[in-house]
C-alpha cells in the first residue's frame, strides 16, 4: 500500500481480534491508495514463473481470478466455467451465469468470437462479454467499471500450462482516422481512466521486484522510488514504443545510433531482454573481456548447452562484481542503469544466467528483466515514458488477513498502536460496525482450489513443480516472447 508511515507512539486502540479485523477494512479503504489512483498486488517472479500477475474480481457478486500483465498485448481475457480445453489455475474457472451484471455480446444472433494466437505456439479462443470488473482482490477495495473482457473456450501450450488463470493485455490500441494514438488507451485500462472520481489522470505505472511488485493506475507510487524519474519520449501506437540511442557497458560505448536497435517497445509480457543480433554479441564480448581482468566479475563461464543460455558461476557472491550497462535515450541527456542483478537471473546455487538474448526479428525489447527494481511509469496524456530506480514492495504470496496489509499498525504484542487518527478510526469504525461487511472471495476461491492448501500457499510455486507443468526453468526462454503472431 501506498505511503504508509510508521506507527505513531503512544494511543493504542486495544480491540479484540474480530472488531479489529472491521476496523482495518475502513482503515485500508482510507489509506490504501494515493488520491486519485488504485493500486493491485503484483505477485510471480522471472525464475519460477516467468511473468507477473495480478488479480481481478469479475462480476457481481464478484468472482477471483489471477490474470497476466501484458503491455505487449491488447487482449483481457481468463477461463470461465465449461470451458471445453482449460488448464487448472489458481483460481476456479469465472463462473458467467451467476453474475447478475454480465451480458454476452452478440454477432449476427451468435456470441461475439475472438482468437488469439501468439509466437511461441500458444493459442486462446473463446467468446466476448461485459461485466463489472475491479482491479486487485477483496482488500484492495477499489471500484468496479464495466469492462469488456473474454471468457476462453480452448487453451493450449502455455496458456493451459501457466498458474495465472488469464493474460490482462495492457497494450495501447492502434490509431483511427478519428481518435489518433495520443488519445486511446488500452481496453481495461480505458474503462479505468474514465471512472474520474476515482483515477484523476491517463497514467499507469508498474513496479517489479524480484518477487512481485505494484500496479498503480492514475499515477506512480513515488513513495518506492530510490530517485527522480527519467523520461523519456514514447509512442503508444499498438505497443509502448521508446528510441534507445547509445548503450554503454561500464562506461564503455558499445552502440550508438537509434538505426541499430531497431524499433524498440517495453513489454512486460515478455522475460527477457531481447537485442539485435549484432548489439547481443557486442554486449556479451565486451562483458567477456571486462570478466578477463583481475578483481573483476569473480566468476566463471559456466554455459547451459542444454538451453543455449550463456552463464557465469559465481565464485561464492552474487553479479555485484560485475558491470553496471546505461542506455540513453534520443534526446535525453540523462542514462537509465541496467545492474547486475537485473541482466544476470539467478539460476539456482551460484549460476546467473544472462537475462537478455538476441531477437529473431532484429527489433529491441525491454521485458521484464530489464524493468526489475524499477518503477516503469507510462504517460499516455504526455506520450512519455518514465523510469525510477525503487525499492518496490515484494509479495510472494496472496495476504491471508488484513494484519498483513496493515503491518506497521501492530506492535509486538498484536495490539494496533495508532495514534489519534487511529482512535478516531476505531470510534468511527464502532459506530458503522452493522454496516461493514468483510468479503473473503479469496479464502473461498482457494478452498475450492485444493481444499487441504493454506489459502497463501496456493501463490507459492516450487521450480520443480513448474518445470513439470511448462512454466519453469526449462521453458525459460520460451516463455519470453509470447507475443501475437
Amino acid at each position: 500500500p501506498a505511503r504508509r508511515g510508521p506507527p505513531v507512539a503512544g494511543l493504542s486502540c486495544v480491540l479484540k481480534p474480530a472488531m479489529r479485523s472491521w476496523i482495518l477494512v475502513l482503515l485500508f479503504a482510507l489509506a490504501a491508495s494515493e488520491p486519485g489512483t488504485e493500486t493491485a498486488y503484483l505477485y510471480g517472479n522471472i525464475k519460477e514463473y516467468a511473468y507477473y500477475f495480478t488479480d481481478l474480481l469479475v462480476g457481481s457478486p464478484p468472482q477471483l481470478t489471477s490474470v497476466i500483465i501484458d503491455t505487449g498485448s491488447h487482449l483481457l481475457a481468463f477461463p470461465c466455467g465449461g470451458c471445453d480445453h482449460c488448464g487448472r489455475h489458481l483460481e476456479p474457472a469465472v463462473d458467467i451465469s451467476k453474475s447478475s451484471t454480465a451480458k454476452w455480446e452478440y454477432c449476427g444472433g451468435d456470441r461475439c468470437t475472438y482468437s488469439e494466437k501468439y509466437s511461441e505456439g500458444s493459442a486462446i479462443e473463446g467468446h466476448w462479454f461485459t461485466d463489472k470488473v475491479e482491479l486487485g482482490d477483496s482488500f484492495s477495495r477499489n471500484s468496479p467499471v464495466s469492462a469488456r473482457m473474454g471468457c476462453h473456450d480452448s487453451e493450449n501450450k502455455l496458456f493451459y500450462t501457466q498458474r495465472a488463470n488469464g493474460i490482462m493485455g495492457l497494450a495501447p490500441a492502434l490509431p483511427t482516422y478519428d481518435q489518433p494514438s495520443a488519445e486511446r488507451a488500452p481496453g481495461i485500462l480505458e474503462d479505468l481512466f474514465r471512472d474520474k472520481k476515482h483515477v484523476d489522470s491517463r497514467v499507469f505505472s508498474i513496479c517489479l521486484a524480484d518477487w512481485g511488485g505494484l500496479l498503480t493506475v492514475g499515477g506512480a507510487n513515488s513513495a518506492y522510488h530510490a530517485g527522480g524519474v527519467t523520461w523519456v519520449d514514447m509512442m503508444s501506437s499498438g505497443y509502448y514504443m521508446v528510441k534507445p540511442e547509445t548503450f554503454f557497458v561500464d562506461s564503455l560505448l558499445v552502440v550508438a545510433g537509434t538505426a541499430e536497435f531497431g524499433q524498440a517497445i517495453v513489454d512486460t509480457g515478455t522475460t527477457l531482454t531481447y537485442f539485435p543480433q549484432q548489439i547481443f554479441d557486442r554486449v556479451v564480448m565486451h562483458l567477456e573481456s571486462f570478466c578477463l581482468l583481475p578483481d573483476n566479475c569473480q566468476a566463471d563461464r559456466a554455459d547451459r548447452p542444454d538451453s543455449h543460455q550463456k552463464c557465469w558461476r559465481m565464485h561464492g557472491q552474487g553479479p555485484g562484481a560485475f558491470p553496471t550497462l546505461a542506455f540513453k535515450f534520443e534526446g535525453q541527456s540523462e542514462t537509465i542503469t541496467w545492474g547486475p542483478e537485473a541482466y544476470l537471473n539467478h539460476r539456482g546455487e551460484d549460476l546467473w544466467c544472462y537475462a537478455f538474448a538476441p531477437s529473431a526479428s532484429g527489433e529491441t525489447i525491454f521485458g521484464i528483466s530489464w524493468l526489475l527494481h524499477k518503477d516503469a511509469v507510462f504517460d499516455l496524456g504526455a506520450q512519455k515514458f518514465g523510469v525510477a530506480d525503487a525499492n518496490c514492495p515484494e509479495h510472494r504470496q496472496a495476504p491471508t488477513s488484513l494484519w498483513q496489509r496493515f503491518p506497521a499498525l501492530f506492535g509486538h504484542g498484536g495490539a494496533p498502536s495508532l495514534g489519534l487518527a487511529g482512535l478516531a478510526a476505531c470510534l468511527v469504525a464502532l459506530l458503522g460496525l452493522a454496516a461493514v461487511r468483510l468479503n473473503r472471495w479469496r479464502t473461498s476461491a482457494s478452498a475450492s482450489f485444493q481444499a487441504q492448501e493454506e489459502f497463501g500457499e496456493a501463490r507459492q510455486l516450487l521450480a520443480a513443480e513448474d518445470s513439470q507443468k511448462g512454466r519453469g526453468s526449462e521453458t525459460y526462454v520460451a516463455v519470453a516472447q509470447k507475443k501475437p503472431a
